[in-house]
C-alpha cells in the first residue's frame, strides 16, 4: 500500500490514531461487543446466537469492513507500525480470540455459568490491547497475572463516543 495519508500527530489524533504505536482503538468495538454480551448469556436465545456468530478478525479487515470514518488511514497507519508493536498486538488478540472461543464453547453446551466465568476475564484482555494500542503497555494478561491491565468505564464510554 502507497502511502496517501499524512501521518502527522494531529492527524493521527483526530482519527483517534496513536502517533506512538500507528493504531486506532476503534479495533476494540470488535471485541467490546461480543465482552458485554456475555454478561447477558442464558436471558436470550438471540443473545446466544450472537456470541457463537461472533468471528475473529484481524485489524486490517476489521478496518475493511467497519464504517470507521478514517478507516484508510487506520490501515495505512497499521502498515507503517513498528513490527514489535504489532507482534504484542496479534499476540494479544490471538489470546483474547482463545478465551471468546471457550466461551463459545461452553455456549454451545448450554455451560452458561463457565461461558460467563471465563467472560469476567475478557475487559483485562481487552484493557491490555488498548494499552498496546495506546503505547503503555508491555505483554498481555497471561504473561503478567499478577497485574491489573482492567479498562475503565470511562475507557468503554471512550471507545463509543
Amino acid at each position: 500500500m502507497g502511502k496517501t495519508h499524512d501521518l502527522n500527530v494531529e492527524t493521527l489524533r483526530a482519527a483517534n490514531i496513536s502517533p506512538d504505536t500507528l493504531l486506532a482503538t476503534d479495533f476494540l468495538n470488535h471485541y467490546n461487543e461480543v465482552a458485554m454480551l456475555v454478561d447477558f448469556l442464558g436471558s436470550d436465545d438471540e443473545i446466544s446466537e450472537e456470541v457463537l456468530s461472533w468471528k475473529p478478525e484481524n485489524y486490517v479487515d476489521h478496518f475493511r469492513h467497519s464504517g470507521f470514518r478514517d478507516k484508510e488511514l487506520a490501515i495505512e497507519a497499521y502498515c507503517q507500525a513498528d513490527s514489535g508493536i504489532i507482534s504484542r498486538f496479534e499476540k494479544a488478540c490471538h489470546s483474547l480470540d482463545a478465551k471468546i472461543f471457550e466461551i463459545q464453547q461452553a455456549v454451545m453446551k448450554s455451560d452458561f455459568d463457565t461461558a460467563t466465568e471465563i467472560g469476567k476475564t475478557l475487559f483485562d484482555h481487552i484493557g491490555q490491547i488498548n494499552g498496546i494500542i495506546i503505547g503503555n503497555a508491555p505483554g498481555t494478561p497471561d504473561d503478567e497475572p499478577d497485574h491489573d491491565h482492567g479498562i475503565s468505564q470511562s475507557d468503554i464510554d471512550s471507545l463509543f463516543s
